[in-house]
């Protein structure tokens, strides 16, 4: 044993074999220090050992590293002689010291490159493939180990564009070069927020484009690719990343499913169909890759940018919701990945009633890459759906940077203003239009005699042959179809609801006029459910509101967000009036007279004679219509008059007329007068009333009492 600089220990026979090596290995510590890295001291030295040539050290290996402690073999195969070996694995050892692991594997094998002399060879002035390089991008993008091939494609390009000699620093040009994802320039912690129902992306911030690995959540789509389990065993196995317990259920995994579950990244779904039988031959790397591991090249089979991946992950939970129960304990149970994490930040979690489960890279050597926090809330039936990213960390580690936003979106998403069941094409029979998928989907798990039908796009192509109606739109959330009698109904996002109703009903509405009529949208579609009870839907017509969807051959509707104090305001309002309705109409100021024959009012009404037609105005305000009918009378609101003969508002008069063989009846604007009218709310805001105020005078105390239509 011979000390040199007493920074550097040689054990075995090295020193006597290689005389030089000693003084060799202390002139490239004093170089390293020069430069600013920190290096081994007497205090601790830096062992060197030879290398042993069975195992995994084998001939075309000319040294190794590992912290405290160098592997040289003696007399090694290739360009370079054991200085340069030396040299080169004392730069890992400094970069180690001095940078903590924060460089990227490859960045760490280029800086000990160009500080060993390797770069001299003739092999590193030779241009890389095309091929060459892009395998080298791949492994980088992967954070797996190089080999010896990836290794002389960048010993070429570090002998082209030169690396810096500040520690830690990286060469930017490379760096692009290979668009290295886990850059210390890359964005550190991203987001999205997006409505579980139709996909809808409603918030989100920073990077949202580069692919990344996500590690365990892929154990989210396999558990949903499992065609049985035990669902509070699973829930549990999922909350621990409990990898050895998730892989003993591949018997009952379907990967057609899974498959299909990740075929937001077009290509990208891993693995192939696994043939009967081969199950039980596969070896556990095979296995592994579908839990989000390293397959057995070093690489990742599927990448996916944020959106991408919440989009995959949002298909996974809604085709079996029962079975992530489990993960609404992530946090709570000693074994769970959160468990760890600050009480206070886990609170947040508690009180959204919310699922969680994280998913983490790391390189070979163990250091985090990439880190994702997957939160859905309300645990028993998720309306939203958070993904959280950072770069650099582990997935647990997102959930402290992300309690904040989630508290505040808490507070600005309430699940009560999320969900809006509408039924489709209510008034068409349904021998006149099909549904059509715009992408990818599947039917999920039947629930109280609904099957749902889910698209990994969120989006459905409705087409119909009948005569009058739209013949192709666009809708996006959930369809559930009825098991007793085919009935069809969306459950979408209310905005989504909104933008459709709006475009519908009131396109060339601004302004603070149409942040009031859209709050009542949102408000009536997130409580009128009750307006069809045997389907617990709305219609899409006028008895509720006309929705049509989006055009399938033009631009989408506006799209556009409530604003919760509104929804609030309405809340108060239609508790004091004592409604679970709130009307509006189009309004206006524009007259009209219609003649309505005797005849048709005997049909309609359905009567063998109507003598006469009165109108009346009572003292609270409300307008009834008189119907004689000779031997008895009947009193119906006027707004249930106007709906059965369709009339553009209620009339201000009746007038009989062509000597009783018919009535004239006159009025103003359109709609049935309740509640808000869409051009006073118009002219309101230009006065400057805000929506509130528009809102106020629509459904205030101070109104005349209203009477919703039946």
């Amino acid at each position: 044993m011979l000390e040199a600089g007493a920074a550097l220990l040689f054990l075995g026979a090295l020193s006597q074999q290689y005389p030089r090596l000693p003084d060799a290995g202390a002139q490239a510590l004093r170089e390293l220090a020069e430069l600013g890295y920190r290096v081994p001291g007497a205090e601790q030295p830096l062992r060197v050992y030879p290398a042993a040539t069975g195992g995994e050290f084998s001939a075309r290996h000319g040294a190794g590293w590992r912290p405290g402690a160098i592997y040289l073999r003696p007399s090694p195969q290739g360009d370079f002689g054991m200085g340069v070996y030396l040299r080169h694995e004392l730069m890992h050892e400094a970069s180690f010291l001095t940078c903590g692991g924060k460089l990227p594997l490859w960045a760490e094998e280029a800086a000990a490159m160009g500080f060993s002399g390797e770069l001299a060879a003739p092999s590193a002035a030779t241009p890389p493939t095309a091929a060459a390089l892009e395998r080298l991008r791949v492994a980088v993008g992967n954070g797996s180990s190089l080999d010896d091939a990836d290794r002389r494609v960048l010993a070429g390009l570090i002998a082209a564009s030169g690396w810096p000699t500040q520690p830690c620093a990286v060469s930017k040009s490379v760096e692009k070069l290979l668009g290295a994802p886990f850059a210390e320039g890359s964005a550190r912690f991203s987001y999205v927020l997006m409505s579980q129902l139709s996909g809808r992306v409603l918030e989100s911030g920073g990077d949202l484009h580069t692919r990344y690995p996500p590690g365990s959540l892929l154990k989210i789509p396999y558990a949903a690719a499992l065609r049985e389990a035990e669902p509070t065993a699973l829930g549990e196995e999922l909350a621990a990343s409990d990898t050895a317990k998730l892989l003993r259920r591949k018997a009952a995994f379907d990967s057609e499913r899974y498959r299909l579950l990740l075929a937001t990244v077009a290509g990208a779904a891993p693995g192939q169909a696994v043939p009967a039988g081969q199950s039980a031959r596969a070896d556990e790397v095979f296995w592994r890759r579908y839990l989000g591991e390293r397959g057995e090249d070093g690489g990742f089979p599927y990448q996916a940018s944020l959106p991408e991946l919440a989009a995959a992950m949002r298909a996974a939970l809604l085709s079996n919701p029962a079975v992530f129960a489990g993960l609404a304990r992530n946090g709570v149970s000693p074994l769970s990945t959160l468990y760890r994490e600050d009480a206070a930040d886990k609170q947040v979690l508690a009180r959204m009633h919310a699922l969680a489960k994280t998913g983490s890279v790391t390189d070979p050597a163990g250091k985090p890459l990439v880190g994702h926090l997957l939160v859905a809330w309300p645990a028993d039936n998720p309306l939203y759906l958070a993904l959280f990213r950072q770069v650099g960390g582990k997935g647990a580690g997102n959930l402290h940077a992300a309690a904040p936003y989630l508290a505040e979106w808490a507070r600005r998403y309430p699940p009560a203003f999320a969900k809006v069941r509408v039924r489709l094409m209510t008034l068409l029979p349904r021998s006149a239009w099909e549904i059509r998928d715009d992408c990818p989907a599947f039917d999920g798990v039947p629930l109280d005699g609904w099957t749902p039908r889910i698209s990994l796009c969120g989006r459905f192509r409705l087409v119909s042959s009948a005569r009058g109606s739209l013949s192709e739109r666009l809708v996006t959330g959930v369809l559930r179809q009825a098991e007793r009698d085919g009935a069809t109904v969306l459950e979408t996002d209310a905005e989504t609801y909104a933008d459709a109703v709006l475009a519908a009903e009131a396109d060339r509405l601004s302004g603070q006029a149409r942040a009031a009529l859209r709050a009542v949208i949102v408000w009536n579609g997130t409580h009128g459910a009750h307006r069809h009870g045997d389907s617990g839907s709305l219609c899409d017509h006028t008895h509720c509101m006309v929705f049509q969807g989006a055009p399938a051959d033009r631009a989408p509707p506006r799209a556009g967000r409530s604003e919760a104090k509104l929804l609030a305001l309405l809340d108060t309002l239609a508790a004091a009036q004592n409604l679970d309705w709130l009307p509006f109409a189009k309004g206006g100021d524009e007259r009209w007279q219609r003649r309505l024959p005797t005849a048709q009012a005997v049909s309609t009404l359905k009567e063998s004679q109507v003598l006469d037609l009165r109108r009346e105005r009572r003292r609270d305000g409300a307008v009834f219509v008189h119907l004689w009918y000779g031997d008895s009378e009947e009193v119906l609101p006027c707004e249930t008059f106007r709906a059965a003969f369709a009339l553009p508002s209620c009339p201000d008069a009746i007038q009989p007329a062509e000597g009783g063989a018919a009535w004239r009846l006159e009025g103003v604007g359109a709609g049935h007068g309740l509640g808000l009218s869409v051009s006073r709310a118009k002219a309101l805001a230009e006065s400057g009333t805000d929506a509130a105020g528009i809102l106020r005078d629509a459904y205030g105390a101070g109104r005349s009492p209203l009477v919703v239509p039946p």
